[in-house]
């Protein structure tokens, strides 16, 4: 025993194992312990997802009647502004025949003459109506003739009230359609003069990006037809599918390096400006993938509509 034989070492013995009872047994008031979780994490994750870019905004311009093409002002690709004339066409003689019939709107005259009618018999009966009283009051006609001559009043009343109602509906629908072809032939249009020409206008400022195969001065087209469409290119977006293991990972804003297998060489910023928190599917049986979108800007049009990319994402754990 290091107590029977006093010397330097089981001096020095006892005073480590003093030391080391007194950190083992000593308070833990005002001392903080590590957690695990405390601990700076500097492992990442990433994952690449696959996809196609797109116009960011796109809308087509329909031919809403058929017609010749006359003039052709752009081409695919053209930077136009809203409202910028696209082409000019000249309507068929089928297609001005059944817009004048529209036009003609002979149900309000009618309506208009029915209501004319309606009114002129109900000064009639309000004079009749005013001569049986007087002739009640003396006794020289029946109070059941009144009261019938009354009833019929009544009734044309509510005849007239339903007639003004669809005359008035029909007036508003007549107005509607004049508006409608204001927008749809782009030239002002009235009751008594229909244009035979029109123009197709930008919807929107951005660039051509398709035209209709048979789209060119002297085609006919058919009615309803798509003929162009224009599209906003900066920024682009491309979508993808990004599985739940990995959806986790994203947030709005959350970035990646955008690479195309058209342009190598270069790289591309993109960033998360949409994330669905639905699944493409729902099944228990199947994994969970989850749509997602990323904007790119494109402010020198080297991105296109369709081209295929890669997008790397790293997000910290």
């Amino acid at each position: 025993m290091w107590m029977n034989f006093p010397g330097k070492n089981s001096r020095r013995r006892a005073t480590a194992v003093g030391l080391l009872l007194g950190l083992l047994l000593a308070p833990t008031h005002g001392m903080t312990q590590a957690n695990p979780s405390d601990r700076p994490q500097n492992k990442s994750i990433q994952f690449t997802l696959t996809g196609k870019l797109a116009c960011s905004l796109k809308q087509p311009v329909i031919l809403p009647f058929q017609a010749l093409i006359t003039s052709l002002t752009v081409q695919p690709g053209q930077r136009v502004a809203q409202g910028e004339v696209l082409a000019r066409y000249r309507l068929t003689p089928e297609a001005v025949w059944q817009i004048r019939q529209r036009l003609v709107a002979s149900h309000i005259k009618e309506l208009e003459a029915r209501q004319a009618g309606l009114q002129r018999k109900r000064g009639e009966l309000e004079s009749k109506v005013k001569t049986l009283k007087k002739l009640a009051q003396e006794n020289l006609a029946s109070r059941q003739s009144l009261a019938q001559v009354e009833r019929e009043l009544q009734n044309l009343s509510q005849e007239q009230k339903a007639v003004q109602d669809r005359l008035q509906g029909e007036r508003q629908l007549h107005q509607d359609y004049l508006a409608l072809l204001n927008k749809q032939l782009g030239v002002p249009v009235n009751s008594s003069r229909l244009p035979v020409e029109g123009v197709l206008k930008a919807p929107l400022g951005g660039q051509v990006i398709w035209l209709h195969p048979e789209l060119r001065e002297g085609a006919e087209l058919k009615a309803m037809e798509p003929v162009f469409q224009v599209g906003v290119m900066d920024p682009m977006i491309i979508r993808a599918q990004v599985h739940e293991m990995e959806a986790v990972h994203l947030s709005l804003g959350s970035r990646g390096d955008l690479t195309l297998e058209t342009l190598p060489e270069r790289k591309f910023a993109a960033a998360v400006s949409r994330l669905s928190w639905t699944p493409l599917s729902a099944a228990p049986d199947q994994p969970s993938y989850y749509e997602v979108e990323f904007t790119v800007a494109n402010t020198d049009l080297s991105l296109r509509e369709g081209l295929k990319g890669r997008i790397v994402v790293g997000a910290a754990r």
